[in-house]
This record gives structure tokens, C-alpha cells and sequence, in this order.
């Protein structure tokens, strides 16, 4: 018994000799997250810039794509974990039978127009081009908690663009968007505005579920992520706030308690 304690001993000193605590676990790998060099991408770039996922405990390593089928090739092999790509292209590749699940939404392209917006059809077709930041539901991907502190922190970088647009602008000044573009920023990935892309794009075959869609919208994480901003906000931010009250969450998970209603068309089922 006495050798068993001694050589405990001797293997403590050795791990403590070599920067290794005993009896804690390995430090998690760095978050692999690609992204499009696009003004949509913003909110990922400022969460880096502002070491919002540091404030979240998380290490993100950035990689930049090109365009979204290479990312998105990415993604389903597993050489990175979180992509924030097109909207179509990465509802096309969920029809395709990939295992992914988007969690947050990011920056859309729009004309600034009332005419143009209230335009469903070109509204649509804005939204397809827009950013959505999706997972990939592999072995060895985040866990829930880990990806919603990143949604947290894309949350948090939303309310910095808002409430202090200039900053937020000046810290990623390549992507900001040219004069005469305007985009908005939601990180809402908002299962009914995806549903009704879904729709246009005529996504849903044959044979798939109703809620074939629903199942690879991960609104939950989303919903965690803002709770626990809101429960540490005290009173709460305006634009946390707003985000709150338009929040459409699953029962018992976020402050608004609002439950998915089964849509009145033919679009998915939550």
C-alpha cells in the first residue's frame, strides 16, 4: 500500500513537472468555425474581434471560405464544427440528408425599401442569400452547452452592433457593408422565415417527414443562449429585449414561453 501511494506521489510530481494538473481534464479543443468574407458574416467577425467568445470561455479559431459549398463540404466532413454560410445552400444540403443543424442566424442583404420588403417574393430571395450559422451533428462536435456560449456570444455581438454601431464597425471595418447596401442582423435563426424559404425552394420530398426541417432548426440553443444573457442582464438591454419578445421557443426554455404553433400551410411541423 505504501509503494501505491508512493508511486501516486512520484506520478503527481512528474505531471505537475510538466505543466499537467493530475485529476483535471484535458483543455477543450479551439472551436473551428468557417465563415463567407461577406458584410453577412458580421456578427461572426466582431464576436472574434471583441473576444466575445473568450468572454464565453470558448477558443474559436476562424477559417474563411470562399463561397458556401466549400464550407459546407467542410462542415459534413467534420474539418470544422460550425460554418456560417447561405441560407439555400445549407438548407439545400440538409434536403441532401446532411447531419446538420443550424442554431443562429446572422446578416441579411436588403434594399432599405418598404416597396421592396413588403415584396414576399424578392424578400425571399434576399433571405436565401442571407447568413444562417449552422453545426454539424457529428462524434466529437460541440456539446449544447459549448454551442449555445457561442450563440451567446454572436447574441452579444448583435447588441454591440445596435447599440454601438461605429465601434462594432471600426473593429471590422473590411466588412461593412458598401454606402447604399443595407443588411439587417438577427441572430434569430427563425424556424418560419427558414420554413418558408424551405418552401419556395420546393425542399420537401416525397417521403420526408413534416417535420424534416424543424428537426435540423436547432431553436433551442438559440433560446438557452438568450436566457441566460437576459437572466444576467438585470434590467434588460432594449435590443435583448426585443430579441426576447420575438423569440418563438420551445415550452420552458426561454422568458417568452411561446410554443411553435403547427402552421397553417403545409410547411414543416415543429
Amino acid at each position: 500500500m505504501r509503494r501505491l501511494g508512493t508511486l501516486l506521489l512520484a506520478v503527481s510530481l512528474a505531471l505537475l513537472a510538466i505543466g499537467v494538473k493530475p485529476d483535471s481534464a484535458q483543455a477543450a479543443a479551439a472551436i473551428r468555425l468557417g465563415y463567407l468574407d461577406d458584410p453577412g458574416s458580421a456578427l461572426v467577425l466582431l464576436a472574434e474581434a471583441g473576444s466575445l467568445f473568450k468572454e464565453e470561455g470558448l477558443e474559436v479559431k476562424t477559417v474563411r471560405f470562399d463561397d458556401s459549398a466549400a464550407g459546407l463540404a467542410a462542415l459534413v466532413a467534420g474539418k470544422v464544427d460550425v460554418g456560417a454560410f447561405r441560407v439555400a445552400d445549407t438548407l439545400k444540403a440538409i434536403a441532401r440528408g446532411n447531419r446538420l443543424r443550424i442554431i443562429a442566424g446572422g446578416g441579411t442583404d436588403r434594399t432599405g425599401s418598404l416597396l421592396d420588403e413588403v415584396d414576399t417574393s424578392g424578400r425571399l430571395e434576399r433571405e436565401e442569400r442571407g447568413i444562417v450559422v449552422t453545426s454539424a451533428d457529428l462524434p466529437g462536435a460541440p456539446d449544447k452547452e459549448t454551442l449555445a456560449k457561442l450563440v451567446s456570444a454572436l447574441i452579444k455581438a448583435d447588441l454591440l452592433l445596435h447599440n454601438h454601431p461605429a465601434r462594432a464597425w471600426s473593429s471590422i471595418p473590411s466588412h461593412r457593408p458598401r454606402e447604399g447596401r443595407y443588411f439587417r442582423f438577427d441572430p434569430d435563426p427563425d424556424y418560419y422565415r427558414l420554413a418558408d424559404i424551405w418552401k419556395r425552394l420546393d425542399l420537401q420530398a416525397p417521403g420526408m417527414a413534416r417535420s424534416f426541417l424543424a428537426d435540423h432548426v436547432y431553436d433551442e440553443i438559440y433560446c438557452d443562449a438568450l436566457h441566460d444573457l437576459k437572466e444576467g442582464e438585470g434590467e434588460s438591454d432594449p435590443v435583448l429585449k426585443k430579441l426576447a419578445d420575438k423569440a418563438v421557443c420551445p415550452p420552458d426554455c426561454c422568458p417568452t414561453g411561446k410554443k411553435k404553433s403547427a402552421p397553417e400551410s403545409n410547411l414543416p411541423l415543429p
